[in-house]
């Protein structure tokens, strides 16, 4: 994402395959060197090889490989990195066998699964009644005996909850139910479930939580308003049943899928490294508000998780739905304290902050003291046979959004069935330029020059364009954040846009303005940082340096803050309704809900939940408008108010503990809308990253500019290194050409399946009945009546599904 975005990114640095006819080639050529894969801005970016699970990439099942290059085997290695998706073991270990244990008793029932509790020890067991499969929240007797397991830990996976809490020093402890001498103080029957009221005398506090199953699965809660705590001790965060699917090293065969980035597997196994972490996601990333800058960790866009217990065989998926606002997705490889892969939902109750008490920085650690809002509530749905992994988990995920409303009711795409896919086009206007007395302007794309631009592609061929200008504001796009009304006269004001909408409009080329709620800087002249500004915890406002440190020092004056949610749902329907009165039709939202925070400002305080309703109103405020809004990595509260979505994450983190990365987001959202690649001319191997985004669904996206890039070298833009459109052109055509003559035929479809039949080989079958293929290897690829060339990707017709 450009600017605003990648700035927030460096904020938080410093803070089985079946014949088939071929009706389409994308071929890349053949090349030896099998490419980087791009890392997700900011993001811990270590690849490990763990290892082939399947296939050795020599043969699957009489699928043959052309002759391997002296270099095969290295390249092959590269494949099995936690980059891509290793194919799966042509014959799977079988699943050791389950039982519902003695001394657990029925208490739900409803049709798929049933439900039982150990009333004495408040464990609990799911068995999918299709399959008989049982799901336990406690590890087998097997499995304890087998571990080496402390006090602490032994207590721990058998309590129905860990708690964390905060001793009267602010000191955060982390413990169970068990070891806190836990007991019962009520416990009653209700709906297909039970209601336990827990005790816990050794820190004077008691909470409730539903266990129970509604129509369509398991849902655990947690009641907000039942926690007491009448000692000095306040409880900080909640895990309810977090060893559900718990599995001991290598002993039953599948893997954990983590919400990261596209997504991420943790694969079981027994040959495995020590990790010292955990993977710890916060959904829509740490409440700045509270936390600052400081630690910012991995940020969950979608609150989903799994477990597959056998590929093909045993999933159970997990939804977060109430308390969202305020909580983690923390996963456990076996090898961080125990043997053990486990994953859960943990809720915050509370959060620590530093609290300064003098100038020179000195200060007291200290908690909230008022409880995170509402109820806490994770859901759990069970898949079997086909639909027992990833792919499964994505499509029940889907279907999940569907069902409640989270989705938008028609997809955005300006394209048609059959038509040609959308290319992205963003063009930077202009930006701060520097000066002796007062800054001034460099202009960099006019509306002329774009429409120029824009003319040159049309006669390329390249008919749907979805053209964007950033920096149209006055100052440019650095000058005046958020942007103020009007447009820059260097660029053509307000009469240039008119004449580059009008021929917009009249060669169907969608046009929006880029903009942005998120940042504020200083001298802004629409709001003023003291009563627009986000407050901190601790009242001080959230202040940074706007200009990341490889930019120009001549801005390091610049300061931004972060723009309450509140001020920005009203400018933001201020400006769309002038968009519309200026001919607009759509607009594009940078990063606007990136983060999201609270805000501490006594006139206008909010908390996570009320912010995320403030977004979901800008949302709003466009369909009044009649105006389409394209969002660059929507949060799932605002999908349902996106007509597009832009930067589409085509990579995982790869942290060291992942074995795979996997397309779960593009799996949730091919079909419902388009959604594009980030900026092409960002990529450091462009051919591998446009494999990447066909293989992923996601069409091509770039950013120009009339003037060369060098212009930009002493503005805060300064890291935009490659953007001239001359020197792009043909590069941009030949990409779109190759993307659009396989995704063409897929781009209103759902993804029905994805498989590995081979190392570097990926095969994603769409409910069109298409398949599209990707060979990443510097070898071609035959499979039945499919040959896909080296470094290339095909769309076939018929032939067997994944």
């Amino acid at each position: 994402m450009f600017n605003a975005k990648w700035k927030l990114a460096a904020l938080a640095a410093v803070l089985l395959a079946g014949g088939g006819s071929v009706i389409s080639v994308y071929g890349g050529g053949a090349s030896d060197a099998p490419g980087t894969a791009v890392m997700a801005a900011g993001a811990a970016a270590d690849a490990q090889s763990n290892g082939n699970s399947g296939a050795d990439g020599g043969s699957d099942g009489g699928i043959a490989l052309t002759p391997a290059k002296p270099d095969r085997q290295d390249e092959l290695s590269f494949f099995r990195s936690n980059g891509y998706t290793k194919p799966e073991a042509a014959v799977q270990p079988p699943v050791p066998a389950a039982k519902i244990e003695a001394g657990y008793e029925p208490i739900g029932q409803n049709g798929k699964m049933a439900l039982y509790m150990n009333k004495k020890t408040f464990a609990i067991q799911l068995q999918d009644l299709a399959s008989g499969y049982v799901w336990s929240s406690v590890p087998s007797a097997k499995d304890f005996q087998a571990e080496e397991l402390n006090e602490d830990w032994k207590n721990a996976m058998q309590s129905p909850f860990i708690i964390d809490f905060f001793a009267e020093d602010a000191f955060r402890t982390t413990s169970n139910y068990r070891s806190l001498q836990g007991k019962a103080a009520s416990m009653k029957a209700i709906d297909n479930g039970m209601e336990v009221t827990y005790e816990l005398p050794a820190i004077q506090s008691k909470l409730t939580v539903r266990v129970a199953l509604d129509k369509d699965g398991l849902v655990v809660r947690l009641l907000n308003d039942s926690i007491q705590e009448k000692g000095p001790s306040r409880i900080a965060s909640v895990q309810m049943y977090p060893f559900l699917g718990s599995v001991r090293g290598g002993s039953v065969p599948g893997y954990l899928f983590i919400p990261d980035g596209s997504g991420a597997l943790i694969r079981f196994t027994d040959n495995h490294s020590q990790f010292d972490e955990p993977y710890v996601g916060q959904i829509y990333a740490n409440d700045i508000a509270v936390t600052g800058f400081d630690g910012m960790g991995s940020t969950v866009r979608y609150p989903v998780f799994g477990i597959v217990h056998g590929v093909n065989k045993n999933a159970l998926v997990g939804m977060v739905e109430d308390g969202k606002m305020n909580a983690e997705i923390v996963a456990y490889p076996s090898g961080v304290n125990t043997n053990f892969y486990w994953i859960s939902t943990r809720f915050q109750i509370r959060s620590a902050y530093f609290q300064p008490t003098s100038k020179a920085m000195g200060g007291i650690n200290m908690y909230t003291k008022n409880k995170t809002e509402g109820d806490k509530q994770v859901r759990y749905h069970l898949l079997s046979g086909s639909k027992a992994d990833y792919v499964g988990m994505a499509q029940e995920y889907k279907g999940y959004l569907e069902q409640n409303g989270m989705l938008p009711e028609a997809s955005g795409s300006s394209a048609n069935a059959g038509g040609d896919i959308p290319m992205r086009l963003d063009l930077l206007g202009s930006e701060m330029a520097p000066g002796i007395l007062k800054r001034g302007v460099v202009k960099m794309t006019s509306f002329a020059e774009a429409q120029a631009i824009l003319e040159d592609l049309k006669k390329a061929g390249i008919r749907n364009i979805q053209a964007g200008i950033q920096g149209w504001g006055k100052s440019g796009i650095t000058g005046a954040q958020p942007a103020a009304p009007g447009y820059e006269k260097a660029i053509g004001g307000k009469q240039g846009l008119k004449t580059l909408l009008e021929y917009t409009k009249r060669e169907g080329i969608g046009l929006y303005l880029n903009t942005d709620y998120t940042n504020l800087i200083s001298g802004a002249p629409r709001v003023e940082p003291r009563a627009d500004a986000v407050r901190m915890v601790n009242n001080r406002l959230i202040e940074y340096r706007y200009v990341g440190r490889y930019v120009s020092d001549l801005y390091k004056d610049l300061k931004g803050y972060m723009l309450s949610p509140a001020t920005a749902q009203k400018l933001a329907a201020k400006d769309f309704s002038n968009f519309r009165k200026d001919g607009l039709d759509q607009a594009a939202l940078n990063s606007t809900g990136f983060f999201l925070y609270s805000d501490y400002n006594k006139k206008h305080k909010l908390n996570r939940t009320k912010s995320a309703e403030l977004y979901g109103s800008i949302g709003e405020e466009a369909a009044k408008q009649s105006l389409k809004l394209n969002i660059s990595v929507p949060n799932d509260y605002m999908l349902k108010h996106a007509s597009a979505y832009f930067d589409m994450p085509l990579t995982s983190a790869q942290f060291m503990y992942t074995t795979d990365t996997v397309p779960f987001v593009p799996i949730v959202m091919h079909g419902v809308m388009p959604y594009y690649a980030g900026y092409g001319n960002n990529n450091p191997d462009p051919e591998l990253d446009m494999l990447r985004a066909i293989e992923y669904g996601a069409n091509p996206a770039f950013l120009v500019t009339h003037e060369p890039s060098w212009k930009l070298q002493n503005t805060p833009s300064g890291f935009l290194y490659t953007t001239q459109y001359q020197d792009w052109a043909p590069e941009i055509k030949k990409q779109y050409a190759k993307a659009n003559e396989v995704l063409k035929q897929v781009q209103q479809a759902s993804i029905a399946g994805r498989s590995v039949p081979a190392l570097g080989i990926v095969k994603v079958s769409y409910d069109n009945g298409v398949s599209v293929w990707v060979n990443y290897t510097s070898s071609d690829y035959k499979a039945g009546g499919v040959t896909v060339k080296a470094r290339s990707a095909a769309a076939v017709t018929g032939g067997e599904q994944p």
